[in-house]
């Protein structure tokens, strides 16, 4: 794990997107961000990710960076909108921008206030402070609250260079970094495909993990800019491509495991369902948990 964690920032300093940094060497405010991995073992793509915690505090009078800053309006798509829109397209469509807030850059005077530590030497993993390096952020971090609407305003600004229905299309159904959309012909896949790459590769961004419905827009669609996976999550919901079908996530129950009202309520909780499709499933759930406590059983 220190290995492939030491691999993403040695990546991120190679590409640019961080830089080292002399202790002391500032002009002006100064910041440093914890961070941690967080690593999901069922993506395709990035398995371990490191998270940078924006909201932590030094002390508990104190402020976060996250509370320094302005978050900017809200510019995101409605939620049930876009996965209604989604469901009613012949050829429906998905892709994400990889490493979508990294594209965007961060001014020279606001970057001291990004700074964060790690080793020099991971083989020897010492404290010790000749073996810290202190690095800064080059492009706008994940996890700072402002973040999410530096990127959508970027992503719409530039869409809005593009006088085309299909730039029209990704800013309407553009969710951060995950497009979610579809069109009714096989053909007008393929010309979305084309040219929604070319409009995000003039901006430095590279749009992949495409999947669709259709196996022949699959076809044409290159094997690295397609996902790998038989099935994927659409903003939370399972989708099925093959089948063109949406599911419920399966609960993650164990083998011998003592069942509970907080084992059961956290099992119907945790199921993600913005358009209530699932309602009269989850309903026999709720009324469980109901007559379990009106019962007082544990």
């Amino acid at each position: 794990m220190m290995k492939k964690y030491n691999a993403v920032i040695e990546d991120q300093l190679d590409k640019g997107v961080i830089e080292k940094v002399t202790f002391g060497d500032h002009d002006g405010m100064v910041h440093y961000i914890p961070h941690h991995a967080v690593i999901t073992p069922q993506k395709t793509t990035t398995k371990l990710r490191v998270v940078y915690d924006a909201s932590a505090k030094t002390r508990k009078e104190n402020k976060s960076l996250n509370e320094c800053l302005y978050r900017g309006p809200v510019i995101l798509q409605e939620l049930c909108g876009m996965l209604l829109r989604f469901r009613m397209h012949k050829i429906a469509i998905t892709a994400d921008i990889e490493k979508a807030f990294l594209q965007i850059g961060l001014q020279m005077d606001q970057r001291d206030v990004t700074r964060f530590l790690w080793l020099r030497d991971c083989e020897t993993p010492s404290v010790e402070k000749s073996n810290i390096q202190e690095y800064r952020f080059c492009r706008v971090p994940f996890g700072v609250i402002s973040s999410p609407f530096l990127l959508g305003a970027a992503v719409q600004t530039h869409m809005d260079k593009y006088n085309t229905n299909f730039a029209q299309q990704v800013k309407d159904n553009i969710y951060v970094d995950n497009l979610i959309t579809g069109t009714n012909t096989e053909g007008e896949a393929i010309q979305f495909y084309k040219e929604v790459k070319t409009m995000f590769l003039e901006a430095s961004m590279n749009i992949r993990e495409w999947m669709t419905n259709s196996a022949i827009v699959n076809q044409y669609i290159p094997s690295n800019d397609r996902s790998d996976g038989d099935s994927m999550y659409v903003l939370g919901i399972h989708w099925n491509p093959q089948q063109d079908s949406i599911a419920l996530k399966p609960t993650d129950e164990r083998e011998n495991e003592i069942h509970t009202k907080g084992t059961i309520l956290k099992s119907v909780a945790s199921t993600f369902d913005p358009l209530d499709l699932f309602t009269p499933v989850l309903l026999s759930g709720k009324m469980l948990i109901q007559i379990l406590w009106q019962k007082k059983i544990i």
